[in-house]
């Protein structure tokens, strides 16, 4: 599988399209997010996708605060069920840990996806708590 990794500024104009259309997709249409998903702060992440069109995608941002972090996380409603959401916190894990060896990893997990993102190493480091209308678990990968 090929991913694709690029800043914000190495976007092409539909490639970006693509990037955030899948998260309106899902999060907004499918999920019913109640808040925005233009938070300033892609400017600053590193993305990671995969598709074409995109149909896997997540957000990456450095370390800060003890520890890096991975968002956004989405897999289109048709890639679902073949291991892509998998595959995408993996190559997302590895290239953190490649980037910035020995740094923790967090995210904020959707709560009915606890196991999933257990399966991938992740614990529950704090309390639940609501994003945009959806339950969530803070969750770590401790610093190797």
């Amino acid at each position: 599988m090929t991913w694709t990794i690029k800043s914000f500024e190495q976007f092409s104009v539909n490639q970006l399209y693509q990037c955030f259309r899948l998260r309106e997709q899902v999060f907004f249409l499918e999920q019913k997010v109640d808040c925005e998903d233009m938070d300033d702060l892609d400017q600053q992440a590193i993305h990671l996708f995969a598709g074409d069109p995109v149909d896997r995608y997540c957000r990456i941002f450095g370390p800060d605060e003890g520890y890096c972090k991975i968002g956004r996380v989405v897999v289109a409603a048709e890639a679902r069920g073949q291991q892509q959401g998998k595959a995408l916190m993996r190559a997302a894990i590895d290239y953190c840990q490649q980037q910035w060896p020995g740094t923790a990893i967090k995210i904020g997990a959707q709560s009915y996806l606890r196991r999933f993102y257990e399966e991938l190493g992740f614990s529950i480091c704090g309390e639940e708590f609501d994003e945009g209308g959806i339950p969530h678990y803070p969750m770590l990968i401790p610093a190797a």
